[in-house]
């Protein structure tokens, strides 16, 4: 019955697991307590056997008296015998209560001793002797010349007890703090460990790294955090499952669009050679249409593609000057008539860890969504500028700009601003989201600002290596 009790308290209070967090938190709160009552106790009888003794200065003072009571033994009166009047006057004189006797506990003078004290000489102590943990008035007696002593009655006045009650209380804080601190310190750091590694288990998530396992990484220490990294792992595994399905489907899609489009390209090539002429404005709008869906089936598989690239791709060292220098020759040959492209290259900047392909793609596709969309009189400015931990690339026009509560969806897959939605524009929203993926490889990063007049700036930051 008491078997079952015991077990039916250990699972109330979560205490059967030896590995859980309950048993863990008990078992230091138990040893520090446990701890703190003994060291307590070992410092309080070692203070006690430190500073129950008569304190230094006392027994200077008690030596002395007996040197002065020597030489008052020496003393005769006019009758040559011990001047016993004199010796009760220095005896009543002293601020302590004292006396001298003989060995036989005899008193020497004419003084008259009070009664508790002559009980007390039953319990007479040496010089040397080791005081009580209780306040009193111990009887201390001193040698004098053969056959006399000393006794005196110590003041409790001056009794170490007093303040045992302060040097206690200083005792257990000192102890209390120090162990508190050093089982609070272990305590965190045995509950930290597997936190950090969990934190950046979930980081390496939340950066698309599903390949992570965080119950490798944090153990079997604590059942718990145990508990919740095999959670974190089996829904890391789900989400790329689903992840894998999802670019799967994108990506068997778009392909399987390419055999239609091949067909249908071809089929209009042979419909020029058999149609009339005042039929050709419809064959080229055809045509029109299905270069613009092989161009959207290109992106989708870049974008797609660019999701499994983050563990393949290999970052050299670029110069972000020479490849701008590129684009900018193949980007003035789509500028439209009222345009202007200005281009700011400062040639002294670091190199960055990069990828040439898709730093190509990445800076394109910002310059071109700018020729597009900033308006046919718009001035663009491409811009290498080098900060302190990393090079710019910054790409700004003048041109309408966009709504500001819409700026943080710019780099979102299929999203298009609406002053962007029309038909000559084109576009179908994926510029800028292949742009802060290729980013995101390259470990950099895409940020869009509104101008403080008009436009829009995008910024492509390439950490210096």
């Amino acid at each position: 019955m008491n078997l079952m009790h015991v077990k039916k308290a250990r699972q109330l209070f979560f205490l059967g697991d030896r590995q859980g967090l309950a048993f863990r938190l008990f078992s230091y709160f138990a040893i520090t307590l446990v701890l703190i009552l003994s060291l307590q106790s070992i410092a309080e009888m070692a203070l006690v056997r430190v500073m129950l003794h008569l304190p230094s200065n006392v027994k200077v003072e008690m030596l002395d008296l007996a040197q002065q009571a020597n030489k008052l033994l020496d003393r005769k009166d006019a009758e040559g015998n011990l001047d016993r009047t004199q010796l009760a006057e220095w005896e009543s004189a002293q601020s302590s209560y004292l006396f001298v006797l003989t060995d036989d506990f005899e008193a020497v003078s004419t003084r008259v001793m009070h009664p508790h004290f002559k009980f007390k000489l039953r319990f007479i102590r040496p010089l040397d002797t080791i005081l009580e943990n209780k306040v009193n008035k111990p009887v201390i007696a001193l040698p004098l010349r053969p056959g006399y002593q000393l006794v005196v009655q110590f003041s409790d006045k001056l009794h170490p007890a007093h303040y045992f009650p302060y040097y206690f209380a200083a005792i257990q804080f000192v102890i209390t703090s120090i162990l508190l601190a050093i089982f609070s310190l272990l305590l965190a750091r045995n509950l930290q460990q597997p936190l950090h590694r969990l934190q950046a288990a979930s980081r390496s998530l939340a950066e698309g790294d599903f390949s992570i396992r965080a119950s490798q990484q944090v153990g079997k220490s604590v059942t718990e955090f145990n508990q919740l990294a095999q959670d974190l792992d089996d829904m890391a595994e789900h989400i790329n499952k689903l992840i894998g399905k999802q670019k799967k489907l994108i990506t068997d899609v778009s392909h399987e669009l390419r055999t239609p489009l091949a067909r249908h390209s071809l089929l209009l090539h042979l419909l020029r050679k058999r149609c009339p002429e005042e039929v050709s404005g419809l064959l080229d709008k055809l045509d029109n249409e299905s270069a613009e869906m092989n161009n959207l089936v290109s992106e989708i598989l870049e974008f797609s593609r660019l999701g499994h690239e983050h563990v393949s791709v290999k970052l050299v060292p670029t110069q972000l000057e020479s490849l701008c220098q590129i684009l900018v020759m193949q980007s003035e040959l789509d500028l439209k008539p009222q345009q202007s492209l200005v281009v700011e290259l400062d040639n002294a900047t670091e190199m960055v860890l990069a990828d040439n392909r898709l730093c190509l793609r990445a800076i394109k596709n910002v310059l071109e969504n700018a020729i597009k969309y900033a308006g046919d009189h718009a001035r663009i400015e491409l811009a290498v500028m080098q900060q302190a931990q990393f090079v710019e690339v910054i790409i700004t026009d003048d041109g309408i700009g966009i709504p500001a509560q819409q700026l943080e969806r710019v780099f979102d897959p299929f999203v298009r601003i609406e002053q962007a939605r029309t038909k000559q524009a084109g576009g179908y929203g994926l510029g800028l989201a292949i742009v802060k993926e290729a980013m995101i490889i390259m470990r950099g990063e895409a940020v869009a600002e509104l101008n403080v007049n008009n436009g829009v700036t995008v910024k492509l930051r390439f950490y210096i290596q």
